[in-house]
């Protein structure tokens, strides 16, 4: 029991320091200072530092689908799932950082499919949100580039309710000023044609 306690704080430590400062922060003395414990403990339980990433991916797919259940509660994209993904902020940075990251091979992968999950929770509600009807594709296009402005400006200290909202606000304005204006040039189009 003993030594499955130690693991976990390793690989919990692990995850928190890898959402912070992504991989460049695993640093095998920093966590073990942090843990109190002997850095030969680390050896004794994963072996290398590529074992040890490999089991805080799956750590991380754990907590991506604790993060996607409490998602099935949410009824709309703002406030409910915004405040979802606040309660899961750790989760959300430790994807940042696979994201930020994607020239390692383990972390590309990781990210791709948590990416295609959290597209599978959102897309209701996001397509909802933007008054987008009979068109997936387009809709998860865009949330990509709505994900990945996300990725590029959070960081825990402006990771709150206010910068998701002004984050899925933005792009509910883009739409609909796309959509205004494909009104107008229909307008235009129609008195040119006469």
């Amino acid at each position: 029991m003993a030594r499955e306690n130690s693991a976990t704080k390793w690989l919990e430590t692990g995850y928190s320091i890898f959402a912070r400062e992504g991989p460049d922060g695993i640093q095998i003395e920093k966590i073990a200072r942090l843990l109190a414990l002997n850095k030969s403990s680390f050896y004794h339980y994963f072996g290398t530092l590529e074992i040890f990433y490999e089991l805080l991916v799956q750590h991380h797919y754990n907590r991506i689908d604790m993060a996607m259940k409490d998602a099935q509660e949410a009824r709309r994209l703002d406030p409910d799932y915004l405040e979802i993904v606040v309660k899961h902020k750790v989760t959300f940075m430790f994807q940042m950082q696979l994201t930020r990251h994607k020239n390692n091979a383990l972390f590309s992968k990781a990210c791709s499919r948590v990416n295609q999950k959290m597209d599978e929770s959102i897309i209701l509600l996001w397509n909802k949100h933007l008054g987008v009807i009979d068109n997936d594709d387009l809709s998860l296009l865009f949330l990509g580039f709505v994900r990945d402005s996300f990725y590029a400006r959070v960081s825990f200290e402006n990771f709150n309710y206010y910068f998701l909202h002004e984050l899925v606000s933005g792009a509910k304005r883009i739409v609909e000023e796309i959509r205004q204006r494909r009104i107008s040039l229909r307008k235009f189009e129609t008195v040119k044609s006469f």
